[in-house]
């Protein structure tokens, strides 16, 4: 039983985070942010994108079967690398936008990837219901991990990184994607991609 209580407290205070963030993204009107530029990073003042990564870690999980998978099979694709849970209410309601995103740019090489700080059961169990069409990977210890390799374990659910092909972490978005939010959080890794 011990095993299970610090998930759960972990996912609850990131549960309440996503929530508050949410309230005050909602108040304040707030765009999607781009990653610092490197530069403009050692001078920034310790905002949140001074803790995130640059590149893509390396890291390997398991997806809902629990079959490990290794983020070098995605290499060279444009990545949107969306942390959630099936009890955050905000990812809940994101999952049918990240659906459109990856029909909608697949032909372009983007993948969504969904990686759930949840239990495999309740991920399968979602997965099939909303007929989620990306790969997930799923985890309790593994998925605080590379939270932790991304900078961003601090922060509440959801959140989403977008990585280019080459491996560089060209924006991030912290809570609920809304639909006129897409284009401009793919835009860096699309234009480059078109160039």
């Amino acid at each position: 039983m011990k095993n299970h209580v610090l998930p759960l407290l972990i996912a609850l205070m990131l549960g309440a985070g996503a929530l508050g963030y949410g309230v005050y993204q909602w108040m304040s009107g707030d765009e999607p942010r781009e990653a610092a530029p490197e530069a403009d990073q050692a001078t920034a003042g310790g905002g949140i994108e001074d803790r995130l990564t640059e590149t893509l870690p390396e890291f390997s999980m398991p997806d809902p079967e629990g079959e490990t998978r290794d983020i070098s099979e995605w290499e060279g694709d444009i990545l949107v690398i969306n942390f959630w849970g099936t009890w955050c209410a905000p990812c809940r309601e994101e999952v049918p936008l990240l659906i459109d995103v990856q029909d909608e740019f697949e032909d372009q090489g983007l993948t969504v990837l969904g990686i759930a700080l949840d239990q495999p059961e309740q991920v399968k169990a979602f997965a099939e219901e909303f007929g989620i069409n990306y790969p997930l990977l799923v985890g309790e210890n593994e998925t605080l991990e590379v939270l932790e390799a991304f900078g961003s374990g601090a922060l509440g659910l959801p959140h989403t990184f977008v990585v280019d092909r080459d491996g560089r972490v060209v924006n991030f978005h912290l809570g609920l994607i809304e639909p006129d939010e897409v284009d401009p959080l793919l835009a860096p890794a699309l234009s480059e991609n078109s160039g």
